[in-house]
């Protein structure tokens, strides 16, 4: 998919079909410094990146106070820690001046950087150097040129390789996924309860000691529908291993005498425990 809509950097291509939203969430940027004696400080905003342009507002749902045009966005790095002494941050540099945006944890970093790289690796005017750090105080930290418009002094990243493959397997994968959810499913449970009960009619924000959930209502909702389709995938999954326990023979060729995976499948088979799913679901009625 996102082959397909990075495949042309012609802005007017991209105008033809309603806009498709990549991702979205919030994150701090620092003031760009539009207006001539503004503080450049940082203010949290609400970013939202589609197939057109990357826009951000003060909160979800209101009128967007800036938007970049994908084919405006000349590089994506990473910013020094050193510029601005915070972490996760990175810069999103335009022909006249660069955004700079800090994401909250390294793991939302990464993911903004890596579709903003790839929607944007084929645009035309893409930079070949960049600066590696911000313009503070009338020059360049990284290169300490006094020039704000100066040529960039480190080589941008080459982006995804096209030729990158991965070796995946999905059904080990799906099935660590689902091991993982049945062994917190509590968890999971606590932070559906409280989503419920502190906010989920009224849709305000709700805090928690660790995070702050901010669309409670769709929080819950996902909570919801992950833990039903956990429920069936475990009803599924127990089902599945009585039959073959109870279709596989002992000293067959399928089983044959020694073979450690038949004795280890019909002893989990047999520490089966029904009460886990009365006890950890409780679909509704």
């Amino acid at each position: 998919f996102l082959e397909i809509i990075s495949a042309s950097s012609n802005p007017g291509h991209r105008s033809l079909d309603a806009p498709v939203v990549l991702k979205e969430g919030v994150m701090i940027k620092r003031a760009q410094g539009r207006k001539r004696f503004g503080r450049k400080n940082f203010k949290q905003r609400y970013f939202k990146l589609t197939t057109q342009d990357l826009t951000y507002s003060k909160n979800k749902g209101k009128d967007p106070l800036c938007c970049i045009p994908l084919d405006q966005i000349l590089a994506v790095e990473r910013l020094h820690e050193d510029s601005f002494k915070m972490k996760n941050m990175f810069q999103i540099v335009q022909p006249e001046r660069a955004l700079y945006v800090q994401a909250n944890n390294c793991v939302e970093e990464k993911e903004w950087m890596d579709i903003l790289t790839k929607i944007c690796q084929t645009n035309s005017n893409r930079l070949q150097h960049y600066h590696p750090a911000a313009y503070i105080n009338g020059h360049w930290l990284c290169c300490m040129s006094p020039s704000e418009l100066a040529p960039g002094c480190n080589d941008v990243s080459r982006g995804m390789e096209a030729s990158l493959q991965m070796s995946l397997d999905p059904d080990r994968e799906f099935q660590r996924i689902h091991s993982l959810l049945v062994t917190h499913m509590d968890r999971l449970d606590k932070l559906k309860d409280a989503c419920e009960c502190q906010a989920v009619y009224t849709g305000d924000v709700c805090f928690l000691p660790s995070f702050v959930i901010e669309d409670v209502q769709s929080c819950f909702h996902t909570l919801t529908a992950v833990r039903d389709v956990v429920f069936c995938l475990e009803q599924e999954h127990r089902s599945y291993l009585r039959s073959v326990a109870r279709e596989t023979k002992y000293g067959s060729k399928q089983a044959p005498i020694g073979d450690d995976n038949y004795l280890l499948l019909a002893a989990r088979v047999g520490r089966l425990d029904t009460s886990f799913l009365k006890k950890t679901f409780n679909p509704p009625d």
